[in-house]
This record gives C-alpha cells, sequence and structure tokens, in this order.
C-alpha cells in the first residue's frame, strides 16, 4: 500500500496495531463465550462488586463509544452473569450487579490475561513510555 505521508501512515498503522490486540483478545475470550464488550462490562461491575453500577455509568466507563448498552446487558443478563435491580431508593434508576457466581467466573477468566502485556514485552521501557505519552497526546487534541 503506497502512504499519502507519514501521518496517513501513522493512521493507518493505528488501526492495523488496535485490530491486531483486539483479535488477540478476543482469541482470548472465545473458550468463555464472551465478546470482548461483554468482558470489559464484566470486570467493571467486578471493580464494584458486590456494589452495582447504572447502566449510564457503565457507559461512560466503557472505552467502546459505540456500544449498545442494552444489548451487551440483555446478553449478559441472559448468560446469567447480571442481573438488573430496580433501585428501592429511584424506582425509576435500574441497577446492575454481577451475580455470585459470575464474581467468581469473571476472576477466573482473568487469570488468562495475567500475562498479556506479553503481546508488547518486546519493545523496551523507553519505548514504551514514549509510545504512551504519544498515544495520549493523539486522544488529547
Amino acid at each position: 500500500m503506497e502512504y499519502r505521508n507519514d501521518y496517513h501512515r501513522l493512521i493507518l498503522n493505528l488501526h492495523q496495531t488496535d485490530g491486531y490486540i483486539f483479535n488477540h483478545f478476543q482469541q482470548k475470550m472465545a473458550p468463555f463465550d464472551l465478546s470482548v464488550q461483554q468482558y470489559k462490562a464484566l470486570r467493571l461491575l467486578a471493580e464494584v462488586f458486590p456494589k452495582s453500577l447504572t447502566a449510564g455509568e457503565l457507559k461512560e466507563k466503557m472505552t467502546d463509544m459505540n456500544s449498545d448498552m442494552t444489548r451487551l446487558i440483555d446478553r449478559l443478563v441472559a448468560k446469567n452473569l447480571v442481573v438488573r435491580e430496580v433501585d428501592p431508593t429511584n424506582r425509576r434508576r435500574v441497577n446492575l450487579r454481577l451475580t455470585n457466581e459470575s464474581a467468581g467466573f469473571v476472576e477466573r477468566v482473568a487469570l488468562e490475561f495475567k500475562d498479556f502485556e506479553s503481546i508488547i514485552s518486546h519493545l523496551t521501557e523507553e519505548e514504551v513510555q514514549t509510545m504512551n505519552t504519544l498515544l495520549d497526546k493523539i486522544r488529547q487534541r
């Protein structure tokens, strides 16, 4: 592929790298019958367990801006990993919470990622710091 300039090449490189990391992540999720987005939601709910989050709070914490939160939660509820509970202090508010069983499941799945950083272990500390600085700078535009 011919690039128009180095900026064009950078955008394509970022996109390809994101796809590479996402595919690696998805392969690790497949044996657990989870999508990457479902796992992210479960991890966020695990961080507050046994407390809960509203769908709005969960969506705010998700990095995927386009996720259909209702469908995502419907799938997790159908898998008996998440329960919806009406907030007793505000009946219009619905809280999302892991089940007791799914809290343990999320921890077992998390074990698959104890070495997730190995995907970039060939980079030096200086390269990692530079990359983090540059990626932060792109998002802070």
